[in-house]
C-alpha cells in the first residue's frame, strides 16, 4: 500500500473513492467547509436512516458528475467522546472490507479531527486499521484468485494530513509488513514451511535487512552443541531440525540485548500421544506461530530502524511419528543438564523452548528474554482468542509488556507462577516431568520453562488462542493473525 498526503480536498488527485468520516448522529468529523463542494453528493443519503455514523458503518454512494472520484464512502466513527486509537483501527478496517468488496483499490480519505486524541494517535489508528485489514494470503490456491487476483488497497491519499507526519504512517507500514510476514508463515503449508525453509529465510533476511546477522545450526551442529531436547522431539521426523540465531544491532554501542525466543514446531501430530482426528491436527501448521512472531518482529524492527538490540532464537522441527519417535515415560537430558521425564509427547513445544532458553542464557548475554509460543490448549480455554497469556519472573518486565499490550490492543493477562504449582512437575525418575496434569496446565508449562532461564528477567507469552483464529475479526484475517509483532515493537520502542 502506498500512502500520500495533501493539504485539502482541492489538492487531491483522482481516486476510485472518496471517504468522508462522520460521528454517530451524522455529525461531520472534519470542518464543514471541507465538504462544501461535495455536499450535493451526500445530502440525500444523510437525510435518510441508511447511514447513522455508528462505529464501522460504511455507506458507499455514487458521486455527482464532475467529482474526481466515482464513489463516495461515508464512514462512521461512533461517539466522538468515546473514540480512541483502537476504535479508529476498527472503523477503518471496516472501510477496507467495504471498498475491497466493491473492487476499489485507490481511495482518498479525509482525515478526522478527534478532540482529546493527539494527532499522532489519529494517524496511528487510521493507518494501522487500513494496513492490518488489507491482507490476503497471496499463495492461495482458490481458482478465482488465480484467475483474477485478490483486490487489495494499493493507494491511499490522506487529505488534511501534514506531510511532517508521514514518517508515522511509514513506520506503521513497516511494522505491518512484519505482521504480514508472520501471517504468511503461519498460513503456509507445513510441507513448505519447514525447518529448512526457516533457515533459508533467516539467511535471506540477513542479506536484505540492515544490521542483521544470521547463524543457522544444522543437525550436525545441533548434535555438537548437545541441544538434546530439540533432537529428541525431532526423532520422529524425516526432516532435520534447525536452530536459528538472528541478531539485529540497532544500538551497537549498548550492551543491552533483548532475546526473543520462538517455538518453531512446523507441524505437530502430537507424536506417539497422537492428536485425535477432528481434534485440531489439521490446523497444526500454526504450531510455529511463536517463530513467526519472532521473524516478523525482527523484520519490523530492522525495517523501521528501532534503536535497540534484538536477538531472535528459533528452535524448529516437526513433531512427527516414526520408528524412532520419542516415547512417553522415557527420560532425556536437556542442553542445560537437567533430565526430563516425558509426560506426553504432545507437550513438545516446551522441550524445544527449554533448550533454546538455556542456550540463550549461556551464550547470548541477554538483558531480558521473552518467548512466544502456541504452547497450551489450556490457554485458549482460559483466555479465548482475544488475549495473550503472560507469565513472568519479574514484575517490571510484565508491567512493560502489559502497557505495550494496551497501546497495541494485543492485550496480555498475567497468570501466577506460584511455587506450589511446581509440585505437579516432580518426577520419580528425573529432575523434572514435562507435564503437570490438567489443572493449571498453562501455568505448569511456564514453570517448566522457568527452570531453564536461571535468574535472567524472563516473560513467557502463550499465544495458543491468538495466533490462529477460525473467523475474520475486525482487522485480523481468518487464520494467521501475526499476533505479538506489534506488541513487541511497542515494547522495544519504550525500553
Amino acid at each position: 500500500m502506498k500512502f500520500t498526503s495533501v493539504a485539502d480536498l482541492d489538492h487531491r488527485t483522482a481516486a476510485d473513492c472518496l471517504v468522508l468520516p462522520f460521528w454517530k448522529g451524522k455529525k461531520q468529523a472534519v470542518p464543514a467547509a471541507d465538504y462544501a463542494n461535495i455536499k450535493a453528493s451526500i445530502d440525500a443519503a444523510l437525510s435518510t436512516q441508511d447511514f447513522l455514523g455508528k462505529e464501522g458503518e460504511v455507506l458507499i454512494l455514487y458521486a455527482a458528475v464532475g467529482q474526481p472520484e466515482k464513489r463516495i464512502a461515508l464512514l462512521g466513527l461512533g461517539e466522538p467522546t468515546k473514540v480512541n486509537v483502537e476504535k479508529l483501527r476498527r472503523s477503518h478496517a471496516s472501510l477496507v472490507k467495504a471498498v475491497r468488496s466493491r473492487k476499489i483499490s485507490n481511495i482518498n480519505i479525509l482525515m478526522p479531527s478527534v478532540e482529546g486524541l493527539p494527532v499522532e494517535g489519529v494517524v496511528r489508528g487510521v493507518s494501522e486499521g487500513l494496513l492490518l485489514a488489507n491482507y490476503v494470503y497471496e499463495k492461495s490456491k482458490v481458482e478465482s484468485l488465480k484467475e483474477h487476483g485478490a483486490v487489495i488497497l494499493s493507494k491511499v491519499g490522506l487529505i488534511g494530513l501534514n506531510k511532517a507526519l508521514m514518517p508515522i504512517v511509514n513506520k506503521y507500514l513497516g511494522v505491518t509488513q512484519g505482521v504480514n510476514l508472520a501471517r504468511d508463515l503461519v498460513n503456509g503449508n507445513a510441507d513448505d514451511i519447514t525447518p529448512q525453509y526457516f533457515g533459508e529465510l533467516a539467511k535471506e533476511l540477513a542479506k536484505t535487512l540492515p544490521h542483521v546477522k544470521a547463524t543457522v545450526f544444522d543437525k550436525k551442529r545441533i548434535q555438537k552443541e548437545k541441544l538434546n531436547l530439540l533432537l529428541t522431539v525431532n526423532r520422529g521426523s524425516h526432516l532435520d531440525p534447525a536452530f536459528i540465531i538472528m541478531e539485529y544491532k540497532g544500538n551497537p554501542k549498548s550492551k543491552e540485548t533483548t532475546v526473543l525466543v520462538g517455538k518453531g514446531i512446523t507441524f505437530d501430530t502430537g507424536g506417539l500421544n497422537l492428536k485425535p482426528t477432528g481434534g485440531g491436527m489439521e490446523t497444526m501448521r500454526c504450531d510455529m506461530g511463536g517463530a513467526a512472531t519472532a521473524f516478523g518482529t525482527l523484520y519490523a524492527a530492522a525495517t523501521i530502524g528501532i534503536k535497540t538490540n534484538l536477538t531472535v532464537v528459533i528452535a524448529t522441527t516437526e513433531n512427527a511419528i516414526g520408528p524412532a519417535s520419542y516415547k512417553p515415560g522415557d527420560v532425556y537430558k536437556s542442553y542445560q543438564g537437567k533430565t526430563v521425564e516425558i509426560g506426553n509427547t504432545d507437550a513438545e513445544g516446551r522441550l524445544v523452548l527449554a533448550d533454546a532458553l538455556a542456550y540463550a542464557v549461556k551464550n547470548l548475554h541477554p538483558t531480558r528474554i521473552i518467548d512466544f509460543a502456541t504452547l497450551t490448549g489450556a490457554m485458549e480455554i482460559c483466555l479465548g482468542n482475544e488475549t495473550i497469556g503472560l507469565m513472568s519472573n519479574q514484575d517490571a518486565l510484565a508491567d512493560q509488556l502489559t502497557r505495550a499490550g494496551y497501546e497495541t490492543y494485543e492485550r496480555v493477562w498475567r497468570l501466577p507462577l506460584f511455587e506450589e504449582y511446581k509440585e505437579q512437575l516432580k518426577s520419580d525418575v528425573a529432575d523434572l516431568k514435562s507435564t503437570g496434569g490438567r489443572g493449571g496446565g498453562s501455568i505448569t508449562a511456564a514453570l517448566f520453562l522457568q527452570e531453564f532461564v536461571d535468574k535472567v528477567p524472563w516473560a513467557h507469552c502463550d499465544i495458543a488462542g491468538t495466533a490462529f483464529i477460525g473467523e475474520h475479526r475486525r482487522y485480523h484475517p481468518k487464520h494467521g493473525t501475526g499476533v505479538g509483532v506489534r506488541l513487541m515493537i511497542e515494547f522495544l520502542e519504550n525500553l
